[in-house]
């Protein structure tokens, strides 16, 4: 058991070290890449983040919701 802890502290290690020495989405030098997404502009065909994020928490809701009363049984005043 120890060896393999070991061992997996040290994938861990090497993954974050390796992750902290890449450029994120560089793109191409020749071309009019531009670094799009979550900590950038949006992509082409995206919306800004901030409604991105409501829309996905209103269907994430929705979801619960209907995973709670339909496979759960739950009744709606539980939620």
């Amino acid at each position: 058991k120890a060896t393999t802890m070991k061992l997996l502290v040290v994938a861990v290690i090497a993954c974050i070290m390796l992750i902290g020495f890449a450029d994120p989405a560089s793109g191409c030098k020749d071309c009019s890449c531009v670094i799009c997404g979550p900590g950038g502009e949006p992509c082409p065909g995206c919306s800004a983040r901030v409604p991105v994020c409501k829309d996905l928490i209103n269907i994430m809701e929705g979801l619960e919701r209907q995973v709670r009363q339909c496979a759960c049984g739950e009744q709606v005043w539980l939620f």
